[in-house]
């Protein structure tokens, strides 16, 4: 008969009864015996245990160990018992490509994968995989919290939560972890199809295993089970209502935020094994960089899990310090969300958010307030909650003895795995042994006890601190009927529309002006906002024009308008303000000056008939082309829309339409005189024989009128004469000048010379009606796209719904969480998508919902 050998004992989940221990001893007895008499090197056995579950005993490579577990096969991964699982879900990655199936088939999901998804699997099943699934596992129900994107009638068909429910309704990391756990699809492996793809995950090496066995050995989570939600549905709350958001505390550690009537934190649950590093050496040996994308992301795999939904258990794990208070939120839950499919706005490290609401005012007015959410959050001693927690060795053995039986008793008045349990047990695990002996007796009130440890209120695991502050306020007003207001519209996805905002007041004859944020919301991490803009005041503007005295050669511009000026358009936002200043007509003029040089030749003239004397000069000359453009009637309507499915887009519409334009141009030629010019004299006895000039020195002296003697310079500069003062154009004095003022013997001319340029002077004006203009932007990524440069589609300008419930839409899909960058939008190009990046996942012809990492 063989003897005792020292083992190992590890319990998966649950505790074992007294049965269940003397079961284990017989079994081990049995096994040693049975090993030793059939002279086996390795052996391993299954028993059933005789309170429920299973155990196994092994003797292995010399190491002897058993392995016990209180639940069923499979089944005890997704009791919420409080304890670390070694279960690790597998993630699937890619894009859904039917998310509608016949309500009662065996119709699955259809889905196409990433191509390292595919290795990944195939590791895991061994199996080849194709690049397009169907599978049960995603035929996930929506959750019904989230009753917006449920049926509004009964139908033949399902829409799973991969039909509406998408990651873009929310922001910042929550986007991101949105997008990996809808990965996950359905936990309960019993009910899906018993096809290896179908009930597939991770499968960790037995080294692995063996030192998570030990190493995880019933640890306690804090308020968490680490087990995605065994239906796959998504858990977080995306609306203004209460918004869940991820954030990062200053040692990189992911919190899981709740924005409601206060803030609250807790640890962002995971799957608690991914969190140790060996896993992410794991990772590094497998070269999955979908997974190693999401260990660098959060840390570890997220669950899925969100806040106890149940308000007991909630407050139990914040007097358990787990669910931490950061600050109130009363201020703005007194308001009107904008939109209420739009929750806080989160920057991808959760540090701020931001949101706006409104209220109408004692004049029945709407006034807008934008909110920030400031958080600064330090990390915990045991964040994740998977590392183990040691008594210490403060307490004497008689202290420790007694406060075993203590803690004993008390254990056994908790039954189950209700929330009760969990909080005490978890409680009692972290309160200092030397507070928790303050209780102990011997007789204690199990049920007094008990009541005592479930209202302490422990220290908040983490000192977080944060605060909601109104950073801005504003009026929104508009006198019209909604119908003819202008155009905001927000996604609405029951009423299936983007719905327009109304800026009626309540009371009529009340105005206001309005510059006033309506929508803030982070683009990636770059804060973004559209503003509302409205005055009835209008202005006399003045005359813009740089037209100075001298307007020789150079350009010019003079823009004028008449009557009173406002300013059209009601949007704009942080990378777009298309608004515009409108009068009744505006006349926009410009002239160019070019030089045409000077007269080919000098011009000359006698002072009087008879006089010897006469001046001679030169004009240099200049020509201006004027153009003129008059509008009138111009109209400037802009419109704003974001989205359904990414509300961190916004599409940015422009019309300008008007009454006539009138087009004028005109071609003239001008000169300026130069400064310098002469004086000349000459004789004849019958055409120049008076006045003479005051200086006459020339050689030989004139006869009959030659030679023609230039003998004086005069200077006489004007406003505008610099233009044409090249200095003295006469070389030398007295200077002959007879070839051009008496050329010939036979004519006396009085005056004559010059030569200007030929140039084809004109004036033509045409008048028609002025062309409409607009264009289509989106913002979106941090950048400014123009998706036409036409009108849009005039519903953009439209009220939605009108009168008879027909309005618009417009939908977006990206890619939130990987390192390709994909975004889309349906403006279409010959039936194509517009978008921007890259996956060869999709075809660009639909809204897409993205699953797990895409890394292509």
């Amino acid at each position: 008969m063989t003897g005792p050998i020292p083992y190992g004992l590890h319990v998966i989940s649950g505790e074992l009864t007294e049965k269940d221990t003397d079961r284990i001893l017989s079994a081990i007895h049995r096994f040693l015996t049975y090993k030793e008499a059939a002279q086996l090197e390795n052996l391993k056995q299954v028993y059933n245990l005789p309170d429920g579950g299973y155990f196994i005993v092994q003797h292995v490579g010399g190491l002897f160990r058993v392995i016990a577990d209180k639940q069923e096969p499979e089944k005890f991964k997704f009791i919420n018992d409080g304890l670390v699982k070694h279960y690790i879900p597998m993630f699937f990655s890619g894009v859904i490509e039917k998310a509608i199936v016949r309500e009662g088939s065996d119709e699955g999901v259809v889905m196409k994968v990433t191509e390292q998804c595919r290795r990944r699997l195939q590791r895991q099943i061994d199996q080849s995989i194709p690049k397009q699934l169907e599978l049960q596992r995603f035929v996930v129900d929506q959750n019904s919290k989230f009753s917006e994107f449920m049926p509004q009638s009964p139908s033949v068909f399902k829409r799973t939560q991969y039909a509406a429910h998408n990651p873009g309704w929310y922001s910042g990391s929550m986007a991101k972890l949105i997008q990996f756990v809808g990965g996950y699809g359905i936990q309960d492996i019993e009910i899906l199809p018993e096809k290896p793809i179908e009930r597939c995950q991770f499968k960790l090496t037995d080294k692995l295993l063996a030192l998570y066995l030990d190493k995880y050995k019933a640890i306690r989570l804090p308020g968490y089970s680490g087990l995605p939600p065994k239906d796959g549905q998504f858990q977080y709350h995306y609306a203004a209502s209460k918004t869940d958001g991820v954030a990062f505390d200053d040692q990189n550690k992911p919190w899981l935020i709740r924005v409601d009537h206060k803030v609250w934190a807790m640890p962002l649950p995971i799957i608690p094994l991914t969190a140790d590093p060996i896993f992410y050496e794991y990772a590094e040996e497998l070269g999955d960089e979908e997974l190693l994308e999401i260990l660098n992301t959060f840390g570890a795999m997220p669950s899925g899990e969100g806040f106890p939904e149940d308000t007991t258990e909630f407050q139990r794990w914040h007097r358990a310090g787990v669910i931490i208070e950061i600050c109130d939120n009363s201020e703005f839950k007194q308001l009107i969300p904008i939109f209420t499919a739009r929750g806080w706005s989160f920057h991808s490290r959760g540090h701020a958010a931001f949101n706006t609401a409104y209220r109408y005012n004692e004049l029945g007015i709407i006034e807008c307030s934008t909110f920030k959410l400031n958080l600064q959050l330090t990390s915990a001693t045991n964040h994740y909650g998977t590392d183990k927690v040691t008594p210490g060795d403060d307490l004497d053995n008689e202290s420790k003895q007694r406060l075993g039986m203590y803690l004993a008793k008390l254990f056994s008045g908790l039954s189950g795995n209700d929330s009760l349990s969990r909080t005490l047990k978890y409680k009692l695990r972290n309160i200092p042994q030397s507070i928790l002996l303050e209780r102990a007796s011997d007789q204690p009130n199990i049920e007094g006890e008990i009541n005592y440890w479930d209202n302490y209120v422990c220290e908040p695991m983490a000192a977080h601190n944060g605060n909601i502050n109104q950073i801005y306020k504003g009026n929104l007003f508009h006198p019209a009927k909604p119908e003819f207001q202008p155009q905001i519209k927000f996604p609405n996805y029951p009423v299936g529309l983007c719905v327009s905002f109304d800026f009626s007041s309540l009371e009529e004859g009340v105005s206001a002006s309005c510059d006033t944020v309506m929508y803030a919301y982070y683009d990636n991490d770059s804060l973004k906002v559209v503003k509302y803009f409205y005055t009835a005041k209008s202005f006399y503007k003045k005359v813009e024009t740089d037209y100075e005295e001298c307007m020789t050669v150079g350009s010019w511009f003079k823009n004028e308008t008449t009557g009173t000026t406002t300013i059209a358009g009601h949007f704009y936002t942080t990378d777009i303000d298309d608004r515009d200043e409108v009068s009744p007509s505006l006349i926009e003029t410009t002239v160019k000056g070019e030089d045409a040089g000077y007269d080919s030749k000098p011009s000359f003239s006698f002072i009087h008939f008879f006089a010897m004397q006469g001046s001679l000069w030169r004009n240099r000359y200049f020509t201006h082309l004027t153009k003129s453009k008059r509008t009138t009637g111009t109209n400037i309507n802009l419109a704003v829309l974001i989205p359904m499915f990414n509300t961190s887009t916004v599409l940015h519409a422009t019309k300008i339409t008007g009454g006539q334009v009138t087009d004028s141009e005109s071609k003239k030629l001008l000169y300026v005189r130069d400064p310098y010019s002469y004086r000349y004299w000459t004789y004849d006895f019958i055409f120049a024989w008076n006045t003479p000039l005051s200086k006459q020195t020339g050689k030989p002296s004139p006869k009959d009128g030659s030679p023609v003697w230039v003998e004086l310079e005069d200077y006489n500069p004007g406003p505008c004469s610099d233009f044409a003062d090249q200095g003295p154009w006469i070389p030398s004095m007295p200077y002959d000048m007879t070839s051009l003022i008496h050329p010939n013997k036979n004519e006396w001319l009085h005056s004559g010379g010059g030569g200007a340029p030929k140039v084809n002077e004109y004036n033509n004006s045409v008048t028609k009606n002025a062309d409409p203009k607009g264009s289509l932007k989106w913002m979106v990524n941090d950048f400014n796209i123009t998706l036409q440069t036409t009108i849009p589609d005039e519903r953009y300008f439209l009220a939605s719904p009108d009168q008879y419930g027909l309005g618009m839409s417009r939908t977006s899909s990206r890619v939130f969480l990987g390192q390709s960058e994909y975004v889309n939008i349906n403006e279409t190009n010959q039936g194509v998508w517009k978008y921007r990046g890259y996956t060869s996942l999709v075809d660009h012809s639909r809204a897409y919902h993205f699953i797990g990492v895409i890394n292509e």
